[in-house]
């Protein structure tokens, strides 16, 4: 019987730390080409619902070889959500709330690069943004950096920041807090996260050795930071310091940005560095920018194994399929 999954059973699927690791591997295996290249994505439109589906590669599943559907909001679709089909014959194996599962698609790579990036025993995050890619980057980086001990939370709403900083204490045992400036907030910390929901941090705020992880990097860039050709973040806030122009900072992005309007042509992808042919930095003051983005494949393989290790654990709400289902 298919199973679906709500916020909270994809977090509780998620959240487990062998689980992230296997997950890590999968990432890694993406990045260095290790084994069968993955095939492309199919994007379907459907003008009578004005809903839009993307039928993603096959993959390995809980029941064998299948493959992630992804239906975003169409008049007759409230809200995104990702079904998991058996490849052989299209049975429905799962239904996963797509914005839960986007948050941690985009958080386990992060957290991978975050281990290959970040400086030296890192111990303080500042994070900006409240909602859920703000708390599966939050749980991921936990456990990628566990020298971490003190987080500052950023949001637009303070209430709500603060509501989120209490939850995040309780779930990770770290100190976390709630913080009102965001330009102190990102100065004192060793690793920036920017999720959606909150504005860009500027260039000049970062110290110098810091690593921002860019969860937003798809947006339009900001044309104030026009010091450093509109990257969303980095730079030490001392008032000897010397400005953002004169930083140097490290373009990394998750995978080669060919065809984005904002793409740079000095981006490095992480995959150069994990595979050892590249260095994060060319001296320890240097700034690290990290830009998330689409990898291929990667999308199918976190949701069936989401999905799957959500089955093992019992987790989820069985849906009955037929006349006499809802």
């Amino acid at each position: 019987m298919p199973i679906m999954l709500t916020s909270e059973d994809v977090d509780d699927a998620f959240d487990d730390e062998a689980f992230m690791e296997e997950r890590f591997s999968d990432v890694q295996r993406l990045l260095l080409g290790d084994g069968p290249a993955p095939g492309p994505e199919t994007l379907v439109l459907l003008p009578a619902t004005r809903c839009r589906l993307t039928v993603g590669p096959h993959t390995s599943g809980p029941f064998g070889s299948c493959f992630a559907v992804r239906l975003d909001p169409g008049s007759d679709l409230p809200a995104a959500r990702v079904e998991l089909l058996l490849a052989d014959d299209g049975a429905l194996l799962g239904l996963v709330d797509a914005g839960t599962l986007d948050g941690w698609r985009s958080a386990i790579p992060s957290g991978l690069a975050a281990r290959y990036l970040a400086p030296p025993a890192p111990s303080r995050l500042g994070l900006f943004g409240t909602g859920e890619p703000a708390w599966s980057c939050l749980l991921v980086l936990h456990h990628a950096l566990p020298s971490l001990s003190e987080v500052r939370v950023v949001g637009r709403e303070p209430d709500r920041a603060r509501d989120f900083a209490a939850a995040a204490a309780l779930r990770t045992g770290l100190r976390v807090r709630m913080s009102e400036d965001a330009h102190a907030t990102a100065a004192c910390a060793d690793v920036v996260a920017a999720t959606g929901g909150h504005p860009p941090v500027r260039p000049e705020w970062l110290a110098a050795g810091a690593l921002l992880i860019d969860q937003d990097a798809a947006a339009a860039a900001v044309p104030a930071a026009r010091s450093v050709a509109g990257v969303l973040l980095l730079d030490q806030s001392a008032p000897a310091a010397p400005r953002a122009a004169d930083r140097a900072v490290r373009h990394v992005s998750l995978a080669a940005p060919v065809g984005r309007p904002d793409a740079r042509p000095e981006s490095l992808p992480l995959a150069e560095i994990v595979a050892g042919r590249a260095l994060p930095r060319r001296s320890g003051s240097d700034i690290v920018h990290y830009q998330g983005g689409e990898l291929a494949g990667w999308g199918a393989i976190a949701a069936a194994a989401g999905l799957g290790h959500a089955w093992r654990r019992d987790v989820g709400i069985p849906v009955r399929l037929g006349r006499d289902s809802p």
